[in-house]
């Protein structure tokens, strides 16, 4: 049968494809594995997949930040959740399980470490904690950490390996007068300073008061009351809203120490509650300003500090 050459041009022409299919295809063709998409809900979309490699983080990154889509640490928020945008849900594959000794009393270790191994390896500060969570899950969550302010040393916690939203990696833990190197690093030039002004805000200064640290960020671990300062320790409880944890140094604890069910007053709940907004979302601004990770009211009920 003849057919005509513009009818030949035509026929061989793909269909358009829109942004979310576009999407999900180059996210399985970026990370080679599958990706569960999952059913429209008020015209946005959620899909899951899992990671196994770090050196696929990047690529993973660009793509969400590309097509305005919410990367998502499993278990902190949902679709449901995620306010006014899709949603990508990554969860840590088995290669992203383990742990490397660093000397006796401390290991490097990876995101999709399980807390049960933790535990099994006798790291106290973990007795308390969910044995089927991640460690990142574990970082991000509140509610496994010392509430007390300036008490997060008794996490163990002392690196963290993270992406930014914009791309730039870091490693970032202890800082003081004898280690400033990572001023040097250009992610953290223009962060640093303004946390450590955030830290002088009267605010600040009345939450670090308080029994209970309030705020959904730990600006409290820049003024500890046990240990020194820990920029890493700025992360416990952020609820995967400010950066993606790629590795931790974690120190053994022999004894777990830490304190959970401090309780606020009235006149404390009341205060936290007017300022909370403002200083949360100018932390979130400062890591996090185009909204590539979730927002703190995005959070799922225990997945929250404040």
């Amino acid at each position: 049968m003849h057919v005509n050459r513009r009818r030949f041009l035509s026929l061989s022409k793909r269909p358009l494809e829109g942004p979310w299919p576009a999407f999900c295809r180059r996210v399985q063709r970026a990370l080679e594995a599958p990706l569960t998409d999952e059913q429209e809900t008020h015209g946005y979309y959620c899909a899951r997949v899992v990671l196994q490699n770090l050196g696929d983080l990047p690529s993973l990154r660009q793509l969400c930040q590309e097509y305005d889509v919410a990367m998502v640490l499993e278990g902190t928020a949902t679709a449901a959740t995620v306010i006014g945008r899709s949603c990508l849900i990554v969860s840590a594959g088995s290669r992203l399980h383990g742990t490397e000794a660093l000397g006796e009393h401390a290991c490097l270790a990876l995101p999709g470490t399980a807390v049960a191994h933790m535990q099994a390896l006798g790291y106290e500060q973990f007795s308390h904690v969910p044995s089927e969570l991640t460690l990142a899950q574990w970082l991000a969550m509140p509610q496994w950490h010392d509430c007390r302010p300036g008490c997060t040393a008794n996490s163990g916690l002392e690196r963290v390996h993270a992406l930014f939203a914009d791309g730039q990696t870091a490693v970032l833990g202890g800082f003081g007068v004898n280690d400033e190197s990572p001023l040097r690093l250009p992610a953290l030039q223009r962060l640093i300073p303004a946390l450590f002004e955030q830290l002088s805000d009267p605010d600040i200064a009345r939450c670090t008061q308080m029994p209970r640290w309030p705020l959904a960020y730990r600006l409290d671990a820049l003024k500890p009351r046990l240990g020194d300062i820990n920029l890493a320790q700025l992360f416990l409880g952020h609820g995967g809203t400010l950066i993606w944890c790629q590795e931790l140094v974690i120190r053994r604890m022999r004894n777990n120490a830490i304190v959970t069910d401090a309780v606020l007053s009235d006149a404390d709940r009341d205060f936290a509650v007017g300022v909370h907004h403002h200083i949360e979302g100018n932390i979130k601004a400062l890591f996090d300003p185009g909204g590539l990770f979730v927002y703190p009211d995005e959070l799922l009920p225990g997945s929250t500090g404040s």
